[in-house]
């Protein structure tokens, strides 16, 4: 591309006697400025498809997130009710199960946030702001469980 917008700038400008110069020396100036610029603004298809796979992939990145963590809050949301539920029934070793599943639903919500964060989803900040989030949990989880279980 470059090769032809040299070549077509090295050939000699057609006869212009008959016009006004104003008017020529406008045009010409306006096509040197177009030229000059032409090659940053052109993109070919290859270049056009490079530089939207990272956006594409950061969307699918998104979508994955977005539909793993709502499976996961769902999943999350019918677990606690459970383990609400049996705590009152005095099923401690059900309530247990329950708050285990809760923290296999976090463990999925990192994973997806892992992903999604090597797409470039999201910044890693934000996953490594899921991860320890996910980190509490579990040791809130786990002192629950320690400080419950029958003696």
């Amino acid at each position: 591309m470059n090769k032809l917008m040299v070549a077509r700038t090295t050939n000699a400008p057609p006869p212009t006697g008959a016009l006004n110069s104003q008017v020529v020396q406008a045009v010409t100036f306006t096509n040197a400025e177009t030229t000059d610029y032409a090659a940053s603004q052109i993109a070919i298809a290859p270049d056009m498809m490079i530089s939207q796979a990272a956006g594409l992939v950061a969307q699918s990145a998104a979508t994955y997130f977005d539909g793993v963590s709502k499976v996961a809050l769902a999943s999350q949301a019918v677990l606690l009710k459970q383990m609400t539920e049996n705590i009152a029934k005095q099923n401690i070793a059900g309530a247990a199960e329950d708050a285990l599943g809760a923290l296999v639903t976090d463990l999925l919500m990192g994973a997806a946030a892992v992903v999604a964060a090597a797409a470039g989803a999201i910044e890693g900040d934000a996953a490594s702001f899921a991860i320890d989030k996910i980190d509490q949990s579990i040791s809130k989880y786990s002192s629950l469980l320690t400080n419950t279980k029958p003696s």
